[in-house]
């Protein structure tokens, strides 16, 4: 099956090669071979229509040209194929025959079935997304619905660690739209908009009709401008490995095949408002900095701040349950990738790093004014996606941080707050980012055209940062920050997730979508820094999810 694919794709690619031979070789007539060409190549996919489209616009003597450059970018013809076209030549205006006022006699042929995107302007829009139903069923009670939160898995000591769950849902089911004009063989813009129904839920909305709460996912304009590229809007961020390339479409992201909207334990990822520029000097190297939009994150009950401090450092701080967190800049990100194909197997490497940078005021014990406070953090990620054999895929992703926990699926805090003595009496504080590593490996295998499997192990370490309480009034100060002596179990140490998934398409067609099927297991444990005496040392649990998919034709 395979050997036939590439087969049709050597003789179509041949058949491209000696059609457009042939647009330079005779003469041009009312409408040119190029922009024939350009038709029959937009209705079998090869290329869309505002390529087809922008084809046409061109002068006769610049549509060979034009059509020329958009197949090489496509991979279609390669250079040494190019270098054996022939110059198109001046067109040569040939006057209509006579109109006939006899009936037509051919026989009418069987209207073609062509793709149909909604054109407005200069753009084709199309859908994206799919309609999903997913089943869960997990171990114990974690609490959560379709995104699991890992770091809340229950302990064996509490009711939700000794009853099981399971759900049925359709709010992972994706609507979106992709906006793409080819405006001509340098300009190419993009705009995508897509959401799901996992935003914040009422309390009562399983009880009758489950209104799942739209919200959110992906909101940019994407414009590639000759070798430059600039990115507005709401992303994966740059951090979010990219399985080709470092564009924000969600297909070259990598975010494993896994049904779980929480995703997987060891990728790091946030979704954020960003701005981005990037250069691509080479088709194998590209590289890019931009600003992505904060959160200074202390965790959900993680961190505990300085007693005498405590009113007035909870509102700059999010432990998400704040949306007015006074950060000070945007994170700044850079990133850098290198693709190419070797014996027809293509190999991605790519690195990225991140400065980040943390505030707070306060007035000291002791003090009359405020005093500002600031700590800088950092990130850095380095991703390989390898081609080993054709259809086989090994990934492996590194990550380590300071104030990164963040992007780590907010399983850890980003930074402590420290107190610290002036003087007699008098204390003020210092900011204290928190130590972050994780990797991920898998391996992701196309067994047949219609199935395939993946594996992915993923782990997350936090390093405690913890120290007494000197502002505390108890006699014996207190242990805080995070992960210290007597820390809540809700601050975790590690985390590790193990996943199998299968998927499978039962019928596709690039006209009308596809129906797939996706079966994810995964196990996970986590670890606490402190477990107290005779108190579970780790919390696990077993989940099986099941997802059936219909796929829009445009995803």
């Amino acid at each position: 099956m395979r050997s036939q694919q590439i087969l049709r794709s050597v003789l179509f690619a041949g058949t491209a090669l000696t059609m457009v031979v042939a647009a330079g070789a005779g003469p041009a007539r009312a409408e040119s071979s190029a922009e024939s060409l350009a038709a029959v190549l937009a209705n079998k996919g090869v290329i869309s229509q505002s390529e087809a489209r922008s084809i046409s616009a061109a002068p006769p003597a610049a549509q060979q040209g034009r059509l020329v450059s958009i197949l090489r970018k496509k991979g279609v013809l390669a250079d040494d194929d190019i270098k054996t076209l022939k110059p198109e030549p001046s067109p040569v205006v040939v006057a209509p025959p006579p109109a006939s006022t006899a009936m037509a006699a051919d026989t009418p042929h069987d209207a073609m079935y062509r793709k149909a995107p909604l054109t407005m302007g200069g753009f084709e829009i199309t859908p994206v997304g799919y309609i999903s139903l997913v089943g869960v069923a997990r171990s114990t009670n974690t609490g959560s619905n379709i995104n699991t939160s890992f770091g809340a898995v229950p302990y064996d000591n509490t009711i939700a660690g000794n009853i099981s769950e399971s759900r049925l849902s359709a709010q992972a089911s994706r609507i979106g739209v992709r906006a793409h004009s080819a405006v001509n063989s340098w300009l190419d813009i993009v705009g995508y908009l897509e959401t799901d129904f996992l935003g914040n839920d009422a309390a009562n909305v399983f009880v009758s009709t489950n209104s799942h709460t739209n919200r959110l996912r992906l909101a940019y304009a994407d414009v590639n401008a000759g070798e430059f590229e600039f990115t507005a809007g709401q992303a994966w961020s740059w951090m979010t490995p990219n399985r080709r390339g470092l564009g924000p479409d969600p297909k070259t992201v990598f975010t494993t095949l896994n049904v779980d909207a929480g995703i997987q334990v060891g990728l790091p990822f946030t979704r954020a408002a960003q701005v981005r520029m990037a250069w691509h000097p080479t088709k194998e190297f590209a590289i890019g900095v931009g600003a992505e939009s904060p959160d200074q994150f202390v965790g959900a009950g993680e961190v505990i701040f300085p007693f005498a401090f405590n009113a007035a450092l909870s509102p700059q701080f999010d432990a998400a349950n704040q949306t007015t967190v006074p950060n000070r800049f945007p994170d700044i990100v850079a990133k850098a990738t290198f693709d190419t194909d070797i014996m027809d197997r293509h190999v991605h490497f790519e690195s990225a790093g991140m400065w980040r940078s943390f505030n707070s005021t306060n007035v000291p014990i002791g003090g009359a004014t405020f005093v500002n406070h600031s700590a800088d953090g950092w990130l850095v990620q380095a991703t390989g996606n390898v081609e080993t054999l054709k259809g086989l895929n090994l990934i492996g992703t590194v990550f380590w941080s300071e104030g990164g926990g963040r992007y780590l699926g907010g399983l850890g805090p980003d930074l402590v707050v420290m107190p610290v003595s002036t003087g007699p009496g008098t204390f003020d504080v210092q900011l204290s980012t928190v130590r972050a590593f994780s990797f991920l490996v898998g391996a992701e295998w196309q067994v047949t055209k219609t199935t395939q499997l993946a594996g992915y192990y993923g782990s997350v370490f936090f390093q405690n940062n913890a120290f007494q309480d000197l502002t505390s009034p108890l006699l014996v100060k207190p242990f805080i920050g995070f992960g210290g002596l007597n820390s809540p179990n809700s601050a975790n140490k590690e985390i590790h997730e193990w996943t199998a998934d299968l998927k499978h398409t039962f019928w596709s067609d690039p006209r009308l979508g596809a129906i797939l099927t996706i079966l994810q297991y995964s196990y996970v444990q986590r670890e606490p820094w402190f477990a107290a005496l005779g108190a579970p040392t780790q919390a696990n649990t077993h989940m099986l999810f099941t997802e059936f998919r219909y796929v829009f034709p445009g995803t």
